[in-house]
């Protein structure tokens, strides 16, 4: 009866009218959202569309030095700050969310061979207040988050490197700098299918550990950037050590610092206090319809832990994985954010990996 009623629900998902009843609830939801918060163009928004006027006015310092690595979203505004309608890119990123959320549904449906499960996967994404919170923000978030599954999803479907996903790749590497922990290992996996056999099992893992002692080592980080890391703040301004006597530039620098103060086990806590941090979905500022709406999202953990362990020889189950490993470690390394948004470029992998785990656990049900 249960098994019935499930995979009624996952016929019901497939149908072609329930997409149009996704993005209505989309609709208002980003309405509600709307209402409550409006439209963040100030803080970090205000710095984007600064060097975007700079940048109209002829002046590419700004975008060549300081936001290269957001040089993709400053591209994106110049159009809506030529106009002097900022707003119009709201309507476009909301386009984005969907076009996003369509090729979601399409990589979890060629990973699951079910179609309601790819319709799964849409929904949740766009029904998701954790990311679609962003979507009404001036910020690079929901920008790198579609640019990013958009990226994965026609590198999955291309048959070899194409045009499309070298120009989607150049985007979402320069729309924020954690780009790189996706676009080299979707290539490097890409890769791993043209490679000779002996070669084949030692390409992720050992190209994957290069790109990540690369990104740790890059030198001339700016001093306010890497205090946090050697201090030992879990969420970056909240809290940590001294950091009297830290002259280094780079992330391994901060750590190295960060271990000599704390030794071995403090350097252990704070490094999972950081993971931890990262992967809770509740925060002590948000208020308490903000906090419910998120934690009802805890419920994917369960399955996604279900789905990567069931589906670990699966090809795509092990991008998302390397994927979700490599940024996690990232933060392990460095810091959280207070709200939470690092985690909101990771969420729509989570939850492929959840309907995976849903898929086996559904075909499991007596």
């Amino acid at each position: 009866m249960v098994i019935d009623r499930l995979y009624s629900a996952l016929h019901q998902l497939s149908l072609p009218r329930t997409r149009w009843i996704i993005i209505g609830l989309y609709l208002l939801l980003l309405t509600a959202i709307g209402m409550e918060q409006g439209i963040l163009t100030d803080k970090e928004a205000l710095k984007y569309i600064g060097c975007a006027k700079d940048v109209l006015s002829g002046d590419f310092t700004d975008l060549t030095g300081n936001y290269l690595k957001y040089g993709a979203y400053v591209l994106f505004l110049l159009p809506f700050v030529a106009v002097g309608k900022v707003w119009l890119a709201i309507v476009v990123q909301v386009l984005f969310g969907i076009l996003a959320a369509e090729a979601l549904a399409r990589f979890a449906e060629r990973s699951t061979g079910n179609v309601g499960l790819g319709r799964l996967a849409m929904a949740l994404f766009l029904l998701c207040p954790l990311i679609q919170s962003w979507t009404l923000a001036l910020y690079t978030e929901h920008f790198f988050t579609c640019m990013a599954i958009l990226f994965v999803e026609r590198s999955d479907r291309a048959d070899g490197v194409t045009p499309l996903v070298i120009a989607l790749g150049i985007i979402a590497l320069f729309a924020r700098p954690i780009g790189l922990f996706f676009v080299a290992p979707t290539l490097l996996w890409k890769w791993c299918d043209r490679s000779p056999g002996a070669l084949k099992p030692w390409l992720m893992p050992v190209g994957c550990s290069v790109l990540f002692l690369f990104a740790v080592s890059v030198p001339r980080i700016a001093p306010a950037q890497l205090a946090p890391i050697a201090s030992g703040q879990v969420i970056a301004g909240m809290g940590g050590g001294d950091t009297a006597g830290f002259e280094g530039n780079t992330i391994l620098d901060a750590q190295r610092h960060l271990f000599g103060q704390l030794g071995s086990v403090g350097w252990a806590k704070i490094t999972l206090y950081r993971i931890g941090s990262l992967f809770t979905l509740t925060r002590p500022s948000y208020s308490a319809m903000h906090n419910g709406l998120n934690a009802v999202f805890y419920l994917l953990y369960p399955f996604a832990l279900y789905g990567l362990w069931h589906w670990r020889k699966n090809r795509r189950v092990q991008l998302v994985f390397i994927v979700l490993l490599l940024n996690s470690l990232l933060v392990a390394l460095t810091h959280d954010e207070w709200s939470g948004r690092f985690m909101v470029p990771l969420f729509p992998w989570i939850i492929v990996l959840a309907v995976h785990g849903a898929q086996k656990a559904f075909s499991s049900t007596p």
